[in-house]
């Protein structure tokens, strides 16, 4: 870890003002109390509390290899104990010298100097106290904005890691279901095989593509529900009808990639398999200014549902509307006798 005073422009310029106030106080003490004239009180202050400051900056490494947590308690005060020392002896030995020189002839000041030494050196064990503390608080205060970014980068690398896995739960079971129908297609309609192949193909280029893609507009994922929609087509023909209405404004906003292919897959699962008449879906969108609204709706037989029990795109999609957005008031379900409706919200503001 770098310096943090010196590293850091505005804690510097703290510092230094600091320690200018200390000075000038210093100042107003020694000429308004001991009457030693501006000259010796100017520059005791100076020579005493800027070097002082000097020291300052040094006590930032013994308080980085002295780390709280690491050591004893014993060490901890040796350590700090031995470094007070040297620096404290050094910083009023330096000052000591340089007065003396500086004013020979004032006697009475160098009285004063020789007698005040104790209590300068316990103001400057303060001094290094006060210091020492404000660079713990400041490596405390690091190592939290440290912790903080580190658990919000894992908090991230687990959302997506949770949201590609969801993903990747889809396209291996849509996959499977449409190479069973190819199969079945390829020899009672090769026409309608190959142009399910091609269908199939461009559906998966579009899921690969968008596969690390958090968010895509509601237009692109219309546009995938109908390639998905073309291969249902070629398997069920007239019995799958689909009705739409969408808001040509909402095209724009922005969804999770492939979220609503899997329901589409669950209302044709439910609606159609298990009859022989037409399905109606039904999908409708509208959007405010901050958020989407998908409705799919669909006819289904209860009785196949009971059996079937609930599809892993219906699990799958809501789990992924609660780590996408945080939230699990997002996805609203409801049915009747025939009918089953599931609304989507997609909010704009995250």
């Amino acid at each position: 870890m770098l310096h943090p005073i010196l590293k850091n422009r505005q804690f510097l310029i703290g510092y230094i003002i600091i320690w200018f106030v200390v000075c000038a106080l210093h100042v107003f003490i020694l000429g308004y109390l001991y009457d030693f004239g501006i000259v010796i009180s100017v520059s005791e202050s100076f020579v005493f509390n800027l070097f002082f400051a000097f020291f300052g900056i040094g006590i930032w490494y013994p308080v980085y290899f002295t780390d709280i947590e690491k050591n004893k308690l014993l060490n901890f005060l040796t350590n700090h104990l031995a470094a007070a020392s040297l620096a404290v002896g050094l910083w009023l030995w330096i000052s000591f010298l340089i007065l003396s020189a500086a004013f020979p002839d004032a006697s009475e000041y160098l009285q004063h100097l020789s007698d005040s030494l104790p209590l300068r050196g316990g103001l400057g064990v303060l001094f290094y106290v006060l210091v020492a503390s404000i660079y713990y608080f400041l490596i405390y205060y690091n190592n939290f904005k440290e912790k903080l970014i580190r658990e919000a980068e894992l908090k991230a690398l687990i959302k997506e890691s949770e949201l590609t896995s969801l993903k990747f739960q889809i396209n291996p079971h849509f996959l499977f279901n449409s190479l069973n129908s190819i199969s079945s297609l390829s020899m009672i309609s090769p026409e309608k095989a190959q142009d399910m192949v091609i269908n199939l193909s461009d559906f998966l280029r579009y899921s690969l593509s968008h596969k690390n893609e958090s968010l895509t507009t509601f237009e692109k994922e219309l546009n995938n529900i109908d390639r998905y929609l073309k291969i249902e087509k070629i398997r069920f023909g007239k019995r799958l009808n689909v009705t739409r209405d969408i808001t040509d404004n909402c095209n724009t906003y922005l969804l999770p990639g492939l979220i609503l292919q899997p329901l589409m897959e669950n209302a044709v699962k439910y609606g159609i398999y298990e009859s022989t008449d037409q399905s109606d879906i039904y999908i409708k969108s509208k959007c405010s200014d901050n958020l989407l609204e998908v409705m799919i709706k669909n006819d289904y037989d209860p009785d196949f549902v009971t059996k079937k029990g609930e599809g892993i795109g219906l699990r799958n999609v809501t789990s992924r509307m609660k780590i996408q957005y945080g939230r699990d008031d997002l996805v609203k379900i409801s049915q009747n006798e025939n009918t089953f409706t599931i609304t989507l919200f997609f909010p704009q503001d995250v």
